[in-house]
């Protein structure tokens, strides 16, 4: 009896662990695989919302879905850009990359052009210049 006891606590302890622990694969300080330090990120439009900026000329062309991963030690970026008027939109995009300390990590790079097709997605990739790159914006503005 005093085993059976025994054997109920440890499980229940056991369980009890495993339900403290916390629920997906994401890594802390991580939302789909992009660094996000400590901000509260929920969903995919919050992350959207915290790593993209407008510069210039506002575009209606914007960001559905990032996704981040390394390749090696440098920060991959893919970033699906969706046009979803009746008309052909012209903008430009740049990267901002950000090292641990929050300043910049490399040079400030040149505008991108890029056309998108009505009723349009894009999917806009790059890697990090530099290992230092701990965080990134994506910079966009139109050309309209």
């Amino acid at each position: 009896m005093k085993h059976a006891w025994m054997l109920a606590v440890a499980l229940a302890a056991a369980l009890a662990a495993g339900c403290g622990t916390k629920k997906g694969f994401e890594v802390p300080g991580q939302a789909f695989g992009c660094p996000i330090g400590d901000q509260k990120i929920a969903s995919m439009e919050d992350l959207v919302k915290a790593k993209v900026l407008m510069e210039g000329s506002r575009t209606t062309v914007l960001p559905t879905e990032m996704r981040c991963s390394r390749a090696g030690d440098l920060l991959r970026i893919d970033a699906n850009l969706n046009n979803d008027s009746r008309s052909v939109k012209r903008i430009s995009y740049k990267f901002r990359w950000i090292d641990r300390e929050g300043m910049r990590a490399w040079e400030e790079e040149a505008w991108k052009p890029l056309l998108l097709y009505d009723n349009s997605n894009l999917m806009v990739n790059t890697v990090a210049p530099t290992n230092k790159a701990a965080d990134f914006r994506l910079i966009l503005r139109s050309q309209e």
